[in-house]
């Protein structure tokens, strides 16, 4: 996925999506077998847009601050707290 299409997916607007169509992550599993260094690729393509998705019946929209950490770094973050049980 190259910079434009990161940019194009961040401007998603939520309120004009159907929910039905956001992936939902409620269920989503990371993959031990998949390398490490490829995890962050696989989870943004079972994913789709990492900026809109759903968690069960609830939309999400993951907006950052200029300032803010890469998504990378907030998406590998928000996993292994995940696969902790945070």
């Amino acid at each position: 996925m190259n910079s434009l299409n990161i940019a194009a997916l961040s401007c998603v607007d939520i309120q004009k999506m159907n929910k039905g169509e956001l992936t939902d992550i409620s269920s989503m599993k990371l993959d031990s077998s998949v390398p490490q260094e490829l995890r962050a690729a696989y989870m943004l393509k079972e994913m789709g847009n990492p900026y809109c998705f759903r968690v069960g019946d609830l939309g999400v929209k993951v907006e950052f601050l200029d300032n803010a950490p890469p998504l990378q770094d907030a998406l590998s973050d928000f996993f292994q707290r995940k696969k902790s049980g945070l």
